[in-house]
């Protein structure tokens, strides 16, 4: 019979202080840490575990992690195991200084100085790097591993402490929303076998995962490319910034996204398919080309961030343009939409209306127009606000899911299960909107994914035509 795995309240982490290094090359290079008695025991307590090859949930300013040493084989498992996590999904390594970042490099590499620029500027931060592996196996397996230093203190410690490199992906079940909250991970992985405790540090400022870049094809003088794996907590524009500070001037190495060419202020890089206001398109509904390489880094194949409902991505006409899909005579105001969505969504047995999450954005003409259309019969609305930007909406999406799972009804009905659906207010994909655009896009469809699909896979909640241009002008 498994127990509750206990929940280690470290909420003063803030006390804990990092000094850099003042007699080597690099700050970052040994940097020395301060912990208080009451926080050093549940260190002392999760690095034993980390010892005894099990897991540990540690915040980091991301998400939460489910942290295992990196140089034990059969903790690394047990991440796996514990989250159904496919094996070929890599995981990202997280360090806690540049002494223990080398130890993890082939002896004869060394950093080039657009690694050592981007390290400068943004670690600790939610920036991952490719480094070549100094064991790497048979091809065509990676041959790189991912490396970050997380921000928040209480990881920085921990890793610092037990002084052990660890990877640590989001430590929820494979395919669910990523927590941000010690809470999440209890509701979700709570008694699981080998996670011996959580650390509970508060809540996840950033709220998505780390931005990973593959620098490896920079070249010195130009010539060469910086790919963004996965789009995070770090946007695209301060990868670039730092590129074009390197090279001296911009266009002499190329930025890529998902490996297509970037450009400020240009065509949105965007992977989702296109929206056709709850038909299948058939481009949108056909799966990308296989390929069978395995991913370099976590968010290349597949799906993840799927609550247990189905998710609706509503696109209002304020920021996007219309879809050449849909034609002037669609139906496409906040009215109609709401209608074809609730006709997509199943009564929940023993409700007397369809509860609809609704997470916006403050002040929005959409969350203003739904509100007005509540009249409809048998709807009840749940809002959840975003904030006021693709920085607060990074910071509170997933949380917003989770909870809208769980909320209770404000109707006089006693109802158990949270909502019968979810619908996210889009943004633009400029800074961090290009990360929450993108956790969005894996979202919908929800409907209890359990386990990691594969682009293009399915299994369960409403498939196609979860997409809705919502012309916000008509009344």
């Amino acid at each position: 019979m498994s127990t509750n795995t206990p929940i280690l309240r470290c909420t003063d982490f803030s006390s804990i202080t990092v000094t850099p290094s003042s007699s080597s090359s690099h700050p970052l290079d040994s940097p020395s840490f301060s912990v208080p008695p009451s926080i050093l025991t549940h260190l002392e307590t999760a690095s034993q575990h980390l010892h005894l090859h099990r897991t540990v949930a540690v915040p980091t300013e991301t998400v939460y992690g489910l942290a295992a040493s990196s140089l034990d084989p059969e903790a690394v498992q047990a991440i796996y195991r514990i989250k159904n996590r496919p094996s070929d999904n890599p995981l990202i390594i997280h360090v806690s200084s540049l002494d223990m970042l080398r130890r993890l490099l082939p002896p004869s590499y060394t950093l080039s100085p657009l690694y050592l620029a981007l390290i400068t500027a943004f670690w600790p931060g939610p920036l991952s790097l490719l480094f070549p592996s100094p064991n790497p196996p048979p091809p065509p397996a990676p041959q790189t591993n991912a490396i970050r230093m997380p921000a928040h203190p209480l990881a920085l410690a921990l890793i610092n402490h037990s002084n052990l490199p660890l990877s640590a992906p989001s430590a929820n079940s494979s395919g669910r929303p990523s927590p941000t909250r010690a809470e999440h991970v209890f509701n979700d992985l709570n008694g699981a076998d080998g996670l011996g405790c959580i650390l509970d540090g508060g809540d996840c400022g950033v709220g998505v995962e780390s931005t990973v870049v593959n620098g490896l094809g920079w070249k010195e003088g130009g010539g060469g490319e910086v790919d963004i794996l996965r789009p995070g907590g770090l946007g695209v524009e301060e990868i670039a910034r730092i590129v074009e500070q390197v090279d001296g001037q911009a266009g002499k190495t190329a930025i890529l996204v998902h490996g297509k060419i970037w450009q400020r202020g240009g065509p949105s890089v965007s992977t989702n398919p296109p929206t056709s206001n709850g038909h299948s398109l058939a481009e949108s509904g056909k799966p990308k080309a296989a390929t069978n390489l395995p991913p370099s880094t976590p968010g290349m194949k597949y799906r993840h961030y799927s609550p247990r409902v189905p998710v609706f991505l509503l696109e209002p006409s304020n920021v996007f343009s219309r879809p050449a899909a849909i034609s002037d005579e669609a139906e496409s105001s906040a009215q109609a939409v709401l209608r074809q969505i609730a006709q997509r969504v199943p009564l929940s047995k023993g409700k007397s209306r369809r509860r609809i999450g609704l997470l916006h954005f403050d002040n929005s003409p959409l969350r203003q127009q739904i509100s007005s259309s509540i009249n409809e019969a048998g709807i009840e609305i749940v809002p959840v606000s975003l904030g006021d930007s693709a920085a607060t909406a990074a910071q509170r999406l997933f949380a917003g899911m989770l909870t809208l799972e769980r909320v209770s009804s404000s109707q006089r009905e006693h109802v158990e299960g949270g909502v019968d659906a979810i619908m996210i207010e889009g943004c633009s994909d400029d800074g961090l909107g290009l990360a929450v655009m993108e956790r969005v896009g894996k979202a919908v469809g929800g409907g209890g994914r359990s386990g990691d699909l594969a682009n293009g896979e399915s299994k369960g909640g409403i498939e196609g035509g979860n997409r809705f241009w919502v012309d916000v002008g008509h009344r």
